[in-house]
């Protein structure tokens, strides 16, 4: 099969349904021209309305991470590239961009709070709180890991270095440009990017090689990195998390418009698997595995942790919201294509051998192979991968911030004693023990429970929203399938877990098999809330009221 066929079916749906269900979307929700929280609350930490541009990059790179590149790269070697492909699409227009959208403008319509207290709220309080705790716990894996991949990353390229520390510096130059002295956005952009860009290559021409061992610098990069996301969850968002993040986004852009115009025009074929069976079924881990790039329940927290703290219209909401998931469906099928036109198992460059390497390098290899094949002079292999590298690197720092900002918010929401009520203390109770499970590498086993409870908030957030939509008396046809597809598709996939033969129980890992039995405890009490909701909407559809 040829990629570019599948670039430009794919890619053209996607596109489309941004203003075709997206628009259906929105008229269900109706935004209006009331102040919004970003107006109301408006502290300059948390609350500040935000530029639509610079707010669709925030929440664009936080979303993104490096969610839509490993998952999508592992459900390839798991299943091949046909059903990764359709569930993307399928997955990213009806239920991923519906949840996010929704997510946003549901707790914009509640003062801003956060999912975690708005489902206190809707269905009990009870309720709220153990999400909530489930909420700061999967924060704190992600706040974990994504620490650790990008210390690793830095590791490995030590060219990074000083691109990462640019483009800080450069962030904090942009947002005083544009908020506190009014300058053209456009001009201050292109200024902030062309630097950006310079210092990329500077820091490809100089790495900075430190002088200690491979485990020494780890840990320094962990400590920098961790220390990194608090500080700068604890500093006013127009100063440094919204230029940061826009100027990110505006680099993923240019490749994802770089990379499909490269597919059009080398039009490799997909050496993958069309459809591979593995040891996995396909249902459900099929859609556990490539979480954020088709539907993610991380992204309700930030839509409802600081996205909808910014947003300065409702009607800026469908671009933001329901428009970032469809560009990181459009980014997870470009990695796809990607990783699938590398020779399967064989050659030099080869996509299992990549593999086994890291995601970063089958992510790096794929796009370096595809561009090495349009000749261009100063595009060197090696500084194509510095370019991917950096670009992975940012966006996992976005996400590692956002977590830590969403995790002291939602503390300090759901616990109402004074101690939590300081941004300090509710920072460090989350990034002390993250750093802790990140220097020891204790959290590897734990976040095999990821995919499952990130899926499971995300069924959660719909069952919310779903509550919301019935208590004002609104048609919620179009959220039934996908509400009860991530919820029998999560326990599914915990029961999977649990009683396969590698399952935690037949392998002895009581620690994940609790984990399991109490998510699975919660999703049926979760499952039996939105019943009783469903029932509710029915019995007033009935009677014709």
């Amino acid at each position: 099969m040829n990629a570019a066929l599948v670039a430009l079916i794919a890619g053209l749906f996607l596109i489309l349904n941004y203003f075709l269900y997206g628009k259906y979307i929105e008229n269900k929700i109706k935004p209006t021209n009331k102040k919004t929280p970003a107006f109301l609350n408006k502290d300059k930490t948390d609350y500040y309305p935000s530029n639509k541009f610079f707010l669709f990059g925030h929440h664009f790179a936080s979303i993104a991470g490096a969610g839509p590149i490993i998952g999508p790269i592992l459900a390839v070697s798991y299943f091949g590239w046909f059903f990764v492909v359709l569930w993307i699409v399928l997955g990213s227009v009806f239920i991923g961009a519906v949840h996010d959208y929704l997510s946003l403008m549901l707790s914009v319509r509640n003062k801003g709070k956060g999912t975690a207290e708005i489902t206190g709220d809707t269905l009990n309080e009870k309720s709220g709180n153990i999400f909530a705790i489930m909420v700061w716990l999967t924060l704190m894996l992600i706040i974990t890991v994504f620490a650790v991949s990008a210390a690793d990353s830095i590791v490995a390229q030590p060219g990074l270095v000083i691109p990462i520390i640019a483009i800080s510096i450069i962030s904090v130059i942009l947002g005083l440009a544009v908020y506190k002295y009014k300058k053209n956005v456009l001009a201050s952009s292109l200024i902030a990017l062309f630097f950006a860009f310079f210092f990329m290559y500077v820091g490809y021409k100089f790495p900075v090689v430190l002088p200690f061992s491979e485990n020494i610098l780890r840990i320094f990069w962990l400590t920098v990195l961790i220390g990194y996301g608090a500080i700068v969850s604890l500093i006013p968002v127009w100063i440094f998390l919204q230029p940061r993040d826009y100027l990110s986004s505006i680099q993923l852009i240019l490749f994802l418009v770089f990379g499909f115009l490269a597919v059009l025009i080398v039009r490799p074929v997909l050496n993958a698997p069309m459809v591979k069976y593995s040891s996995f079924p396909i249902w459900p881990i099929l859609f556990i595995t490539v979480a954020c790039g088709a539907v993610s329940g991380f992204h309700t927290l930030v839509a409802s942790g600081t996205t909808s703290k910014q947003l300065a219209k409702e009607k800026h909401g469908r671009f933001i919201g329901y428009g970032a998931m469809i560009a990181e469906g459009l980014l997870a099928l470009l990695v796809v294509l990607f990783v699938a036109s590398l020779n399967w198992n064989s050659g030099p460059m080869n996509f299992l051998g990549s593999l086994d390497k890291g995601w970063i390098i089958a992510f790096g290899n794929g796009f370096g192979n595809l561009v090495a094949q349009l000749r261009i002079p100063f595009l060197t292999a090696s500084l194509v991968g510095l370019i991917g590298a950096f670009m992975v690197n940012q966006f996992i720092l976005t996400s590692l911030d956002t977590s830590t900002r969403i995790s002291r918010l939602i503390i300090s929401e759901t616990f109402k004693n004074k101690i939590f009520k300081s941004k300090v203390f509710a920072v460090l109770i989350t990034v002390i023990p993250a750093y802790i499970l990140a220097i020891t590498n204790t959290y590897s086993n734990i976040w095999r429970m990821f995919g499952s409870s990130n899926q499971l908030i995300a069924a959660i957030a719909l069952i919310t929203i779903s509550a919301y939509f019935v208590e004002h008396k609104k048609n919620i046809k179009f959220l039934i399938i996908p509400t009860l597809f991530m919820i029998i598709t999560t326990i599914s996939a915990l029961f999977y877990s649990l009683f396969s033969k590698q399952g935690y129980i037949f392998v002895g890992n009581w620690v994940l098999s609790i984990i399991s039995i109490a998510l699975i405890v919660l999703a049926f009490v979760i499952f039996y809330e939105w019943v009783c909701i469903l029932r509710k909407y029915f019995k007033v559809a009935w009677s014709g009221n």
